[in-house]
């Protein structure tokens, strides 16, 4: 795994801009997109910009002890899928986050730390912490992830308070960005769905249904695209659940609700298998 902190930290020291490394060896866009949204060039077009700084590929690489904590972390984002926080707990207690010297591990860890304190603890104060030091952070991008995360944490911490005027605040600003955010890998592809899972169940709990709907389906899109079955269970039951909000055919919201539990099995996600029981059971009676 390559530290792209360490790359840009590098090519800063030698007063080189971004325009002047990648000068005659690749496009300023490949160039950015490396150091911010960390899409790897080829390995040629890496080299030829790593010998223009008089470092070797080697000095960017993060060493197995980096790598194995962003593997730990990496894992702790598919346990929020089964609400698994007891894995998580003890995934996070053997990442040091002082050590993380990339600052997209810093910002993953804060994440993952920030929603374990919501969920898990339910200790509103610590979450908000953890979510504003992502949200301060310098130079951070609109669309940027990590940004997104976070601005759904602190919604979902206000949601659970139930002060809906500052949840939609926060929820808000993810609207017109979340679609911007480019799906190159699996973990980018968990989190843009845990976005727009947890944005689609909000905006239906307060019956703003076109923008529920409207996130919810581009969830599945996601997923059918990349083939990532993350979060589609629970995606699938919220559809559901608007459908029988605004009185569609009962039988889109059977098999929307019968899909969420298909998905449920799959991912052994208990707490969704319940609810579709009892929404069905619901759609039985009426």
């Amino acid at each position: 795994m390559i530290n792209i902190e360490k790359f840009i930290k590098t090519r800063k020291s030698l007063g080189l801009s971004q325009t002047d490394l990648c000068h005659g060896v690749c496009t300023q866009s490949t160039l950015s997109k490396f150091e911010n949204n960390g899409q790897v060039p080829s390995f040629k077009i890496l080299k030829q910009l790593c010998d223009r700084m008089n470092i070797s590929i080697a000095d960017i690489m993060m060493t197995s002890k980096e790598s194995a904590m962003a593997q730990k972390m990496f894992d702790a984002d598919f346990c929020f899928i089964t609400y698994d926080y007891e894995q998580i707990r003890k995934l996070l207690k053997q990442v040091n986050p002082k050590k993380l010297a990339d600052r997209q591990d810093e910002l993953h860890y804060n994440y993952l730390a920030g929603q374990l304190a919501l969920d898990g603890d339910h200790d509103d104060v610590s979450a908000l912490y953890y979510f504003n030091a992502i949200l301060t952070t310098p130079n951070l991008k609109a669309n940027n992830i990590y940004r997104l995360l976070a601005l759904k944490g602190c919604s979902q911490v206000y949601a659970s308070q139930n002060d809906l005027d500052k949840a939609s605040y926060y929820f808000d600003q993810i609207l017109p960005q979340i679609k911007k955010v480019e799906i190159k890998d699996s973990l980018t592809q968990l989190q843009v769905m845990s976005v727009l899972t947890a944005a689609g169940e909000f905006y239906g709990n307060i019956k703003q249904y076109s923008h529920a709907d409207d996130l919810l389906n581009y969830a599945y899109q996601v997923a059918s695209s990349h083939h990532a079955v993350y979060f589609v269970a629970r995606v699938l039951l919220q559809l559901a659940v608007n459908d029988l909000a605004q009185k569609r055919p009962k039988q889109l919201a059977r098999q929307h609700a019968s899909d969420a539990m298909a998905f449920a099995r799959l991912n052994h996600n208990e707490v969704v298998l319940e609810k579709g029981r009892e929404l069905l059971d619901q759609l039985q009676a009426g």
